[in-house]
């Protein structure tokens, strides 16, 4: 069996597949998500028939990793017919070092260590995940996948900020995220339409929010840079922002860089615009001016960065969305596409409402697809091929 683990600032995801004799993969047999894990604990789980036993062990477990090393105990425990061969993590951040999935060495831990500070509302937790099995279950291989990997192929120009050079060869590089995600809809994507778009541009939106151009199933350009705060407006982080800003907020209004963190990732996007809540669902039903606009300026700024994204591929043959926001909220879908009808882009409100895997009419120049993120697939995959 291969275990895969995500975890974040709040939240932990983990799976569980079943190898097959020819060293592939089944479906996965066991999906979780705890969720608020610093607060009031909800649990979903696939099937739901195992739920009992195992929502109890999570619940009664307050340290995310002693909690880590629960969940791994009772995978192991309810398939005692398979042995787990491996553990497969997310890792947001790998910088430049890493290209492709690798085996977690204490080495690889340490380097990964360094880069936490431009990941701080990920990175740590990721690694603690990772410690704690190395230390209770030593003989069980661990490997990493990283969120930065799949844009390891965009080309120098795309990763350069106009800094001093000297800055750019120490690693300060547009790197981008939710690779995992994107990576999942390039080997996706050509099963739902008989082959890859070779110009597309691909949306997940969620908590957190990007946007991939793929040039042929390649990441060439994306939204993200150095950290998961830049791009699109998100949940509670804020997105592109005139550095200006910062500097007036340290210098001139006193804030110290710890307070601007907490602003920037915690009480900015869409809860800072609106003043009432990060949630789209909350702000869609609201329908006050503060939550309008919030809308309003989300829905502007990615159907922006998606003309910017087509600039840098040089046209545009599809989009698609995913993520719990691009996956779920037909309001939002049909706000960004209606900035798009110039460039040839439409939708079907029939299959927009009811959420299907094709969103566009048959005729459109650029079909609309939803596809439904499972990043999950990715790690355990890369998990089976290192192993």
């Amino acid at each position: 069996m291969i275990a895969t683990f995500n975890v974040g600032s709040s939240s932990l995801k983990f799976s569980l597949f079943v190898l097959t004799e020819t060293g592939g993969f089944q479906d996965c047999i066991l999906r979780g998500a705890v969720r608020d894990l610093h607060g009031d604990r909800t649990v979903d789980l696939e099937p739901s028939d195992e739920s009992d036993a195992l929502r109890e062990a999570i619940l009664g477990v307050v340290d995310t990793s002693a909690l880590i090393q629960t969940i791994t105990q009772f995978l192991i425990d309810w398939r005692e017919d398979h042995s787990l061969a491996a553990i497969g993590h997310r890792i947001v951040h790998g910088g430049a070092y890493y290209d492709g999935p690798t085996i977690a060495g204490d080495e690889d831990l340490t380097r990964l260590d360094a880069l936490s500070v431009f990941a701080p509302a990920h990175q740590p937790h990721n690694l603690a995940g990772v410690r704690a099995l190395k230390q209770s279950m030593p003989n069980i291989p661990q490997t990493l996948s990283f969120d930065t990997a799949f844009h390891r192929t965009m080309p120098r120009i795309a990763e350069l900020y106009a800094l001093p050079r000297n800055l750019s060869e120490e690693g300060l590089l547009r790197f981008g995220f939710h690779g995992l995600s994107y990576a999942h809809i390039a080997e996706t994507i050509p099963t739902i339409r008989d082959e890859m778009p070779s110009r597309l541009v691909a949306l997940h939106l969620g908590s957190g929010a990007s946007a991939c151009a793929m040039q042929d199933g390649e990441s060439i350009a994306t939204s993200m840079g150095l950290t998961a705060l830049d791009g699109l407006p998100m949940a509670t982080r804020c997105g592109d922002l005139d550095p200006g800003v910062v500097l007036h907020l340290i210098q001139d209004r006193g804030m110290t860089p710890d307070a601007v963190a907490e602003l920037l990732y915690k009480k900015s996007g869409l809860l800072g615009v609106s003043g009432l809540s990060s949630d789209t669902r909350a702000l869609l039903q609201d329908r006050t001016g503060p939550a309008n606009e919030a809308i309003d300026l989300y829905c502007y700024r990615i159907a922006r960065e998606v003309g910017s994204l087509a600039v840098a591929l040089g046209g545009l043959d599809a989009i698609v969305f995913s993520g719990g926001v691009g996956e779920n909220a037909p309001t939002i879908r049909a706000r960004i596409i209606a900035h798009l009808s110039w460039l040839g882009v439409s939708i079907n409100q029939d299959a927009n409402r009811s959420n299907r895997v094709a969103l566009s009419p048959s005729y459109t120049s650029v079909p609309v697809y939803c596809i439904t993120a499972d990043e999950e697939r990715i790690i355990a995959r890369e998990c089976t091929s290192l192993i």
